[in-house]
């Protein structure tokens, strides 16, 4: 199975803005991540994957220290989405839809410098791809961001017919399972 994990809160999700690339947990996300760890000190996990940005490191850090036999692997297809000139800047300050992926929306996100949503897509599923070939039994705990458990909702869900992944938002330091 896989165990995705979301960061936990950040001052940037408490006040409603686009993240920088590294911005760190807040002091209720780091007692979120240790709550998040605590629910999942009994699961024997074969790997653990994490994004290489702060907030899902010290996220990782807290889990880990239940799992100490276990050594994150840092791997950037599962970074945050990035959000180009929009970067901390309020989250309502885009007219359009971000999460449709349409060609509308890619040339919008493709005009702040925003990575579009096929992109995104693309470069988690590939990861997904590469870590169900290679531990079809086991299970295995990834840590990332919202923007990447939409996408792991879509992937082992599938696509949403409208392409609008808006929905498929994963709160901070929630544990989603999805059955392999």
């Amino acid at each position: 199975m896989i165990y995705f994990v979301r960061h936990g809160q950040t001052d940037s999700n408490l006040n409603k803005l686009f993240p920088t690339q590294d911005v760190p947990l807040n002091e209720t996300g780091i007692e979120q991540a240790k709550q998040t760890a605590l629910s999942l000190k009994d699961v024997d996990f074969a790997v653990c994957y994490c994004s290489p940005l702060i907030r899902a490191k010290q996220t990782c850090e807290e889990i880990l220290k239940y799992h100490s036999h276990l050594v994150p692997v840092y791997d950037e297809r599962i970074q945050a989405r990035f959000y180009g000139k929009m970067e901390n800047q309020p989250t309502g300050s885009i007219t359009f839809n971000r999460w449709l992926m349409n060609a509308d929306t890619a040339q919008a996100a493709n005009a702040l410098g925003m990575e579009k949503v096929n992109d995104l897509y693309q470069r988690v599923a590939n990861f997904f791809d590469e870590i169900l070939a290679k531990y079809p039994k086991q299970n295995v705990l990834v840590v990332g961001h919202s923007c990447v458990g939409r996408v792991v909702a879509g992937y082992f869900n599938g696509i949403p017919e409208d392409n609008d992944f808006s929905s498929l938002k994963i709160s901070n330091a929630k544990v989603v399972i999805f059955d392999k």
